[in-house]
């Protein structure tokens, strides 16, 4: 993802907060951030408690707090953008949704988590290195498109218009499972559309060229276990 960030035609439109735990993961998520702060505009979200870390709702309720730019762009680390993407989707927005009050969400392609995980074995090793051309491997992968269906990997809002409150989720009302009692199943996701959508009305999808710039890397998946995993994914 972040590799794809850098290589934007205009990087200086994102800023990325990454949320993460500290060691874990080879490369570490802190080895990559450093590779990468020179590259594109980077803050750091650290959480040491797990009970919170757990539930995704709890987690974007923090980062919704310090967020400082006009738009918010909730999405997943196993994302992979086009080179044009975020210029595309600000022309997109200014054009028609400056001021919306809506969440907007786009399609993706998808994949076998076979060839995915290949792609990447092949790629990454126990050192952070940047991926050249991170779209383009990602594309010549068997991607399929997968509907629009406003998940917690593509919602979009309008910091200032959107009616988010000030959190992601009511902490006192989070469905989101924990990976200790059951695996990850991140229900707050569907809450918050849920809210947005009742009171600003329903969401609005992006063009499909949106939906086949946007490239999910597949992997292994709790629900698939019954477990949550703790591989690197």
């Amino acid at each position: 993802m972040l590799s794809s960030l850098s290589a934007q035609t205009c990087p200086d439109l994102v800023h990325v907060d990454v949320a993460f735990m500290p060691n874990n993961g080879n490369p570490t998520t802190e080895s990559v951030i450093e590779l990468f702060k020179d590259k594109i505009s980077l803050s750091q979200s650290l959480f040491d408690d797990y009970s919170i870390f757990q539930r995704r709702g709890l987690v974007r309720n923090h980062q919704l707090l310090g967020c400082k730019t006009e738009w918010l762009l909730f999405s997943d680390c196993d994302m992979v953008y086009h080179p044009e993407y975020l210029a595309r989707l600000k022309a997109e927005l200014s054009a028609n949704h400056a001021n919306a009050s809506y969440l907007i969400s786009s399609g993706r392609l998808s994949n076998p988590k076979e060839v995915a995980t290949r792609l990447v074995d092949t790629a990454v090793g126990i050192e952070p290195i940047i991926i050249k051309d991170a779209f383009k491997q990602a594309q010549q992968l068997p991607n399929k498109r997968k509907r629009n269906a406003g998940g917690g990997f593509s919602q979009l809002i309008n910091v200032k218009f959107a009616p988010h409150g000030s959190y992601y989720v009511d902490p006192e009302q989070n469905r989101d499972w924990t990976w200790d009692n059951r695996y990850q199943k991140a229900r707050s996701d569907v809450q918050f559309r849920k809210r947005i959508g009742r009171i600003a009305g329903p969401r609005q999808r992006l063009p499909k060229w949106f939906s086949f710039g946007l490239i999910h890397l597949n992997h292994n998946r709790d629900k698939e276990f019954k477990y949550h995993l703790e591989e690197q994914r």
